[in-house]
């Protein structure tokens, strides 16, 4: 029985000879379970840099501690003297033990598991329910996402998507910069300026890949994404995210409520209302679309606005640039002759971005890839609680969105 235990604790450390388990014991008082780890003295140690032969050269002077799994619900510690062997070539060096990281005080099995957590939970509840603090989890998910980060190729990028969301209340933001292809956040950068995208020019170049090879990229209509796309993505296709596009006509269909509700009876009524208009008509219920039929005739100039962003979607529906040129000028002209000012304000925004706008039929592209990874992205924000730092944000949006090839060993491997 005692030795299948200490199979199963070598097992948990990822022990192999000439590793092996001294002894391991509880204190009851403490509460806590202590592992003690050696090496067989008579064992040939490779030199850890190169490989040769060595002769030992004795222990580090004081036993180092790392945190392990729970064992039976009880904290568990590792104990180990570490080894150091002279190498003709390369002198003294310190080995280091089968379950651990450099300058980490966890085993990596223990990371492993707190990195399955930190993906589902805040990481502030993760660290409650590992029983350490979250300055440590903090490193533990840096580290392990930053070196899949770092090792990720980007030669095969192609098309891209760049968006911005906010990280803290206020004008904090970052940028997002998505594989519109393999569908994940590659890149996330500190602010929404221009230079965000010179630097993830930069990277792109360091990580294999190359601005000359981008296609196509769909971002906002705003003025420092634009001009940064141009000047480093040389022969991309600009395509302006039609949910932006739909943006500047749900803004403009707000405005004209607002001011039709300054002159109308029942302001109370258009008010609770102003959520119903800014439905898609084609997610509305048949109940909703009788209601907006109601309100659009004893509200003539929203109803008329909701019409026109409806008409959006049939916009969207074309089949072929010509077809899709064509609703354009429909669409442009109706909105010039609607006698809605905010309408016609957006109307002349539509034009100043008509080629951005009619790429999307060419390239078929925009920001929400897939509904998942907004969804994903979001989900980051939420988990950002405790996360006061650009570095803590973007490293829990790239573990939730960016599709990485964890490292991380699985402490569950055994129940495969």
């Amino acid at each position: 029985m005692v030795e299948h235990f200490m199979d199963m604790v070598a097992g948990s450390l990822r022990l192999k000879e000439p590793w092996y388990v001294e002894s391991a014991k509880f204190d009851p008082e403490t509460k806590r379970v202590d592992i003690y780890v050696g090496i067989r003295e008579d064992a040939a140690i490779p030199c850890p840099t190169c490989g040769s032969p060595t002769s030992r050269y004795g222990y580090e002077p004081q036993e180092r501690v790392w945190r392990h799994g729970d064992c039976m619900f009880f904290p568990t510690y590792v104990h180990c003297k570490r080894p150091k062997v002279k190498c003709p070539k390369c002198g003294v060096e310190q080995i280091s033990a089968p379950f651990e990281r450099k300058n980490s005080r966890f085993t990596t099995y223990f990371e492993g598991y707190a990195m399955m957590l930190m993906a589902d939970m805040p990481r502030a509840k993760a660290a409650k329910l590992l029983r350490c603090d979250e300055k440590s989890m903090a490193s533990i998910l840096s580290y392990w996402v930053n070196k899949a980060v770092d090792a990720r190729s980007l030669a095969d990028l192609r098309k891209l998507g760049i968006d911005e969301t906010s990280f803290k209340r206020g004008h904090d933001y970052v940028t997002l910069v998505i594989d519109a292809v393999g569908r994940c956040v590659v890149d996330v950068e500190e602010g929404r300026e221009k230079e965000t995208i010179a630097r993830f020019s930069q990277k792109l170049k360091a990580k294999g890949g190359d601005a000359a090879n981008i296609t196509a990229v769909s971002s906002d209509m705003s003025k420092t994404y634009g001009p940064a796309i141009e000047e480093n993505f040389p022969n991309a296709e600009h395509v302006i995210d039609k949910f932006h596009v739909k943006q500047v006509l749900t803004n403009a269909l707000e405005a004209v409520r607002k001011e039709e509700q300054k002159d109308v009876q029942h302001k109370k009524e258009l008010f609770r209302n102003r959520y119903l208009f800014m439905r898609p008509q084609s997610k509305l219920t048949a109940e909703q679309a009788t209601s907006i039929a109601t309100l659009s005739r004893r509200f003539p100039k929203t109803g008329k606005a909701f019409r026109i962003v409806a008409s959006l979607d049939d916009f969207y529906a074309s089949q072929t640039i010509e077809e899709a040129e064509s609703a354009f000028k429909r669409l442009y002209s109706w909105m010039r002759r609607c006698r809605l000012k905010p309408m016609k304000d957006a109307a002349q925004t539509l034009l100043r971005h008509q080629s951005k706008i009619l790429a999307y039929f060419r390239e078929r592209l925009t920001n929400a890839i897939c509904e998942g990874i907004n969804a994903m992205v979001q989900a980051a924000k939420r988990k950002a609680r405790g996360y006061h730092t650009f570095e803590g944000y973007s490293a829990m949006i790239y573990l939730v969105a960016g599709k990485l090839d964890l490292a991380t060993p699985n402490p569950f491997r055994h129940f495969h």
